[in-house]
């Protein structure tokens, strides 16, 4: 028996060698190793309380993620995925220079899958001091309701709790929270994620900052607007020897929102400029809102009103008349009219220059009202007519006598 295992033992060795390499051709031919690229792979960070254990902050300057190679044979190759992988930084190994070695492994794959490139790779971090603040949360309107109404609130009842590397913490001017109420109609509420501002309004990355709350409540409250009309008078007098000869302003109608119950009452806006004593043209600004009750509100942007009131010198003018010349009016057909003032009548009249040189006697056209008089003598008012600031500064009468 042993003479016939060991007879030609060098032939049986060398059949098992051969065996053996056409087994391993066989086996590369049909399923050879393959190498297999994996790119952008995040890197999980393990042990991250040693570093905010010491009231410490990280940002991650390098190795967040990584490329690198894997080689299987093509049956195990062809099937990996990135979720396969396991790369870790291990921060309670980070060094002094703050840099930490990546581990990539393939868990249920060790013996049969190879990392061939990008195996020695380290993370680096910046440590800074941890560091928190309070912010109330500013509201910021995008885009405008529906035609006829109007944002008059915009609340988010939260004070913010922000942590984070001290010198992002400090660069924070605001915390804002945007809600879009493009031809929206109506009030109503809403939760929006917080984002940081700095003093230029530029969005700060959030990558490493803790907010308190990740979603914030905010109510919107809407109005119904109205168009009203706005009117501007006077009161008082110039000073003595000038007249207000005319009165501009713009705009002549606003828009305003309130309450329903108190926007239907609104019929104009009536503002009364004191003009009392005034010698010289007046130019203002009126802010309306001051002119508003409390709970209506003006909309738009512009919240004044341009005022030109024209202030002149008066001057004086006699014109002269004659009892023939005046116009007699409502004289009963029963009664006949005598005349006792036989002399001219002057009527001194007063306004600005201009008009006063369009006044002549028969654009003055006097007239006496005889209306209700019966036969008798009388010192009847000489009335005329005018138009205009013009106005007479005395009164003159003319002295009849009417009978049957």
């Amino acid at each position: 028996m042993k003479e016939k295992l060991t007879r030609n033992i060098g032939l049986k060795i060398l059949s098992i060698i051969l065996a053996a390499i056409l087994w391993l051709v066989i086996t590369n031919v049909d399923d050879p190793i393959t190498p297999r690229n994996f790119n952008n792979v995040p890197v999980e960070i393990l042990n991250a309380n040693e570093v905010t254990n010491l009231g410490q902050v990280y940002d991650i300057l390098e190795g967040e993620t990584i490329d690198f190679t894997a080689a299987a044979r093509r049956t195990i190759a062809d099937n990996l995925t990135v979720s396969d992988f396991k790369v870790t930084a291990d921060f309670s190994k980070l060094s002094d220079v703050n840099a930490v070695t990546i581990n990539i492994s393939c868990p249920g794959y060790e013996d049969d899958v190879t990392i061939t490139n990008g195996l020695y790779q380290v993370m680096k971090v910046s440590l800074e001091e941890l560091a928190e603040k309070h912010f109330k949360v500013n509201v910021v309107q995008k885009g405008e309701p529906a035609e006829g109404y109007y944002v008059y609130e915009k609340t988010a009842n939260t004070i913010l709790r922000v942590s984070g590397p001290k010198s992002k913490i400090e660069s924070i001017a605001q915390i804002v929270v945007d809600v879009d109420v493009t031809e929206v109609a109506g009030s109503f509420h809403t939760s929006e994620a917080p984002k940081a501002l700095d003093a230029d309004g530029n969005e700060i990355d959030a990558s490493n900052l803790d907010f308190s709350e990740t979603s914030v409540s905010i109510y919107i409250g809407m109005y119904r607007t109205k168009t009203i009309d706005l009117n501007i008078t006077t009161n008082g007098n110039p000073a003595d020897g000038y007249i207000m000869t005319n009165i501009e302003y713009e705009p002549k109608t606003i828009e305003v929102a309130a309450d329903d119950e108190i926007l239907n009452s609104l019929g104009n806006l009536t503002v009364t400029e004191d003009i009392e004593g005034a010698s010289k043209d007046i130019e203002k600004e009126v802010n309306l809102q001051d002119q508003l009750k409390d709970d209506v509100i003006l909309v738009g942007d512009n919240q004044t009103a341009v005022v030109n009131i024209k202030i002149e010198k008066t001057e004086t003018k006699d014109i002269t008349i004659l009892p023939g010349d005046i116009d007699v009016r409502n004289k009963p057909d029963s009664l006949n009219l005598a005349y006792l003032t036989n002399g001219p009548l002057i009527i001194k009249v007063v306004g600005p220059a201009k008009e006063l040189k369009e006044i002549t006697q028969s654009t003055l056209n006097p007239y006496i009202n005889l209306s209700n008089y019966s036969v008798g003598t009388y010192s009847v008012e000489v009335k005329a007519n005018f138009t205009g600031y013009v106005k007479i500064e005395n009164i003159p009468l003319v002295k009849i006598h009417l009978i049957q």
